[in-house]
C-alpha cells in the first residue's frame, strides 16, 4: 500500500528501503490507544497534528493540538484548508451511540447521513472518507501498526480445551455473519450457546453481558470479510482481557485485528486463566 511520493534512501550493505515522503498529517484521534501508537510512528515520516472532538473522551496518553466541537465534516475540512494538511489518518474508537445523540452532528454531517438508506458503520464512514478524498489521501493506521496485528495460533495464556475449540468454530461463523451484515464483531459462546451479540455497544461490554450469563466464556472477534484498514479496524487491549474475570477463551481473526498492549494482555491472561489465540 502506497502513499505519497516514495523516496528510496541507502541503508548499510547498499540495500534501499522506500520512505513515504509525507508533509503534514491530521491524525483525526477517536478514544482508546491507537491514536498514540499511531502518532509516534507516524511522526517518522512528517509533521503531524492532532484533532480530536470534545463530544469524545480524550485519546490515552495524547494530547490534541485541535478540537472541535461535536462532529462537523465542514471543520475538519476547513482545518485541512488552513493547515495545509496533504493527508488524513483516522485512528480510535468512536462510539456509535453519537451518531443518534442530540447536537453532536453537525448539519452538515447530518445532510449526509440522512442521504444514506441504513446507518450502518461501513456505509456512515465510506461517506466521510469519501469526502475527505475529495481533499487530501488517507492513510489507514495499518500503514503504522503492523507490528500490531494478531499472529495465527497461541498467543497467550492456556490453551482451549476441545469443547472451547468447538465453541471457536461456531463462533467464528456467528461472528462472520454479524461483522459481514454490519451489527457487531463479536460473540460470547458456551458450550454452543450463544450467551452475547455485539450492537452499539462494542466489544467490552458485549463480553461483560456474556460473562454475567456464564463462567470461562469463549469469546469470538472477527472482521467484516471485506475489511477496510482505512477505517474501524477491530481491536483489543488489556481491558477487553480483564472483562473475562472469571477466564476464558479470546479467538482473534488473525492478520485483521490488532492486539494492543501485547507485554500487559498476557500477564492479565496469565493471571486470570485466560487464553488468547489467533485464528485463521
Amino acid at each position: 500500500m502506497v502513499f505519497g511520493k516514495r523516496v528510496k534512501e541507502e541503508l548499510p550493505g547498499g540495500q534501499k528501503e522506500g520512505k513515504i515522503a509525507m508533509k503534514r498529517i491530521l491524525l483525526l484521534a477517536g478514544e482508546g490507544n491507537i491514536p498514540l501508537l499511531v502518532y509516534k510512528k507516524a511522526q517518522e515520516e512528517g509533521e503531524v497534528l492532532v484533532l480530536s472532538s470534545l463530544s469524545l473522551s480524550p485519546p490515552e496518553g495524547l494530547e490534541p493540538d485541535l478540537w472541535i466541537d461535536g462532529l462537523s465534516l465542514a471543520q475538519v475540512l476547513e482545518i485541512v484548508q488552513q493547515e495545509k494538511i496533504t493527508h488524513i489518518c483516522l485512528a480510535g474508537k468512536v462510539p456509535k451511540n453519537l451518531v443518534f445523540e442530540e447536537n453532536v452532528l453537525h448539519e452538515e454531517l447530518e445532510r449526509l447521513f440522512f442521504s444514506i438508506p441504513k446507518w450502518q458503520d461501513q456505509a456512515l464512514l465510506q461517506a466521510v472518507l469519501t469526502k475527505f478524498q475529495e481533499k487530501v489521501e488517507l492513510i489507514s493506521p495499518l500503514f503504522f501498526l503492523k507490528e500490531y496485528l494478531t499472529p495465527p495460533g497461541k498467543i497467550a495464556g492456556r490453551d482451549p480445551s476441545p469443547e472451547e475449540w468447538k465453541d471457536i468454530s461456531y463462533g467464528v461463523r456467528i461472528a462472520r455473519f454479524l461483522a459481514d451484515e454490519e451489527i457487531g464483531q463479536t460473540v460470547v459462546v458456551k458450550r454452543g450457546t450463544v450467551l452475547a451479540l455485539e450492537g452499539a455497544e462494542g466489544t467490552d461490554e458485549t463480553i461483560k453481558r456474556g460473562v454475567s450469563l456464564g463462567k470461562e466464556v469463549v469469546v469470538v472477534k472477527m472482521a467484516r470479510s471485506q475489511q477496510s484498514f482505512l477505517i474501524d479496524i477491530p481491536a483489543i487491549g488489556e481491558k477487553t482481557v480483564q472483562c473475562l474475570k472469571n477466564g476464558g477463551i479470546i479467538a482473534l481473526e488473525a492478520g485483521k485485528t490488532f492486539l494492543l498492549d501485547r507485554e500487559n494482555i498476557e500477564e492479565e491472561a496469565r493471571n486470570l486463566g485466560v487464553g488468547i489465540v489467533g485464528i485463521n
